[in-house]
Formats: C-alpha cells, sequence, structure tokens
C-alpha cells in the first residue's frame, strides 16, 4: 500500500452504485476515496451496486480506490470480500470492525484491511486488532459509536467519551507503528466552520485524517490537518540548524534534542 492511502488526510466516501460519481470524487481533490457497498447503498441495491464498481475498476489502474464492504455478519459480505480481490481496490474498509470480524476477513482477503471501529465491541478488542497482520490504517466511526453507546454527542459529556475513543484509537495504531488514524465524518454539510473545527480537534488528539461525505468537505479537512505556515517554517529552520550543530543545542530560547527535531521531521512530513 502506498503513502498516498496511509497518508491521506481527507477520504471521501462516493456510493458505490453511483459509478458515474467515482470518477468526480478521484479529481475531487480528496486525498482518497472510500468506494461505499454499505451504508450508502439500499439493500436491494446492494448487487447492483457490486457490480458497478466492479465495471468502474475494469479499466483503472491497480490500487486507486478503497472499498467499504459490508459487515461480516449481513448476507452481502461474501461477494463483498471477494470483490476487494480486483486489483483495482487498495484496501478494504471493514465496518464493525470487532477481533472476530477483522480474524475473517484477513481469512477471506490478502488486501490491506481497515477496520471502522465503530461500536463498544471493537473498542473493546481494539488493542488486540492494531497489531495484527494485514491491518493498514485504523478508522473510527464517531456517530455509529455514539449510537451504540447511547452518547449525546451534542454534550460535553458525549465529546468526552469520544475523545476517549479517540485516545484509545491514537495509542493502538502509535503501539503497532500503523499511520495515524482516520476520524469520523461530520455530518452537517452547511456548518464549513464546524467541520474545520471538528478536523482541528481531531489533529490536536494525534489523528492524521478525516472521513468526508461531500466532495467540498476535502479542501477545509486538508487544510486543518496541513501545518501551519508558522508551524513549518519553524521545523525547516530547526532543521537546518540542526545540521550545522551536533546534538543538543540552544534555537531561539529552546533547547532542542531529539524529541523536537522528531517532531519537526513530522511537521514537514504532514
Amino acid at each position: 500500500m502506498t503513502d498516498r492511502f496511509l497518508n491521506a488526510k481527507s477520504l471521501l466516501f462516493v456510493p458505490g452504485e453511483r459509478d458515474d460519481r467515482i470518477p468526480k470524487a478521484l479529481a475531487s481533490g480528496a486525498d482518497a476515496v472510500i468506494v461505499d457497498l454499505e451504508d450508502a447503498v439500499r439493500p436491494e441495491d446492494k448487487p447492483r451496486a457490486r457490480r458497478a464498481v466492479a465495471a468502474f475498476l475494469g479499466g483503472r489502474p491497480a490500487g486507486c480506490v478503497l472499498l467499504r464492504i459490508n459487515a461480516a455478519e449481513t448476507e452481502w459480505y461474501g461477494e463483498d470480500i471477494a470483490l476487494a480481490a480486483h486489483s483495482g481496490i487498495a484496501g478494504v474498509v471493514l465496518p464493525k470492525a470487532n477481533a472476530a470480524a477483522l480474524a475473517r476477513a484477513r481469512a477471506g482477503t490478502a488486501a490491506p484491511l481497515w477496520p471502522l471501529v465503530e461500536t463498544a465491541q471493537g473498542l473493546r478488542d481494539l488493542h488486540g486488532m492494531a497489531p495484527m497482520p494485514g491491518v493498514a490504517r485504523m478508522l473510527l466511526g464517531t456517530i455509529d459509536l455514539a449510537l451504540d453507546m447511547a452518547l449525546d454527542a451534542a454534550h460535553p459529556g458525549g465529546q468526552a467519551m469520544l475523545d476517549s475513543a479517540r485516545y484509545h484509537l491514537v495509542a493502538s495504531s502509535v503501539a503497532a507503528g500503523l499511520a495515524a488514524p482516520a476520524d469520523g465524518v461530520f455530518a452537517d454539510l452547511g456548518d464549513t466552520a464546524g467541520l474545520t473545527a471538528a478536523a482541528t480537534h481531531a489533529r490536536a488528539c494525534g489523528f492524521g485524517g478525516m472521513m468526508c461525505i461531500h466532495p467540498k468537505q476535502a479542501d477545509r479537512v486538508n487544510a486543518a490537518f496541513a501545518p501551519r505556515p508558522e508551524q513549518a517554517d519553524w521545523a525547516r529552520r530547526v532543521l537546518q540548524a540542526a545540521a550545522a550543530q551536533g546534538g543538543a543545542f540552544r534555537f531561539e530560547g529552546q533547547m532542542i534534542d531529539k524529541p523536537v527535531l522528531a517532531r519537526a521531521a513530522r511537521i514537514l512530513a504532514s
């Protein structure tokens, strides 16, 4: 799997049945596109959506999109996981992920797996899932998680609970050597300030990206997860100064040592 997906800041969902929208999503400015066979597709349309995705991928280069399949306990799972073998699929987003579902997916496909943690069971299994072979990056489904745990996401208490889930996702990802996880979608398409605030909050919590439900969200999410100009300038100057120094040194009144240099390098890498 390429860094394009592992380091994606904006991950845009597009309904699988709307194969006419997939090229538009790929050209939208989003870092990665997730073709959705799950929530965005009605039950009666799922076979048609799967055929549409397969037809679209027929003329596409290898590893061009991620594919969100239906959950392991559904009737559509078997054919969905079979589609993941297509060379155009860069990875499989596994909804309602838990340890058992992830083990089953590992047995069913060689594609990189992106567990979407959106249930209490998945949260409980999280620390065991992240180090599993085949896992590429963790995702947090905040809306479904809030529903599963009866959280009021509009209340500070509910947000504190979701931040606790964010902590566990970030800690598990770091401990397993994975890329920074991606946060859940922001559902209010008209609230651009709220989107920016949510993405900025996720970045402050250690997330590396955010899932999107509309192309117009991608630019704001990308901007929120990019370093501010003054941060990038500081990082460049610190690393330049370090190249001329040896060991720890003082820079603009601050003691610079290995952890600070690592932070500067991470800022520029983002």
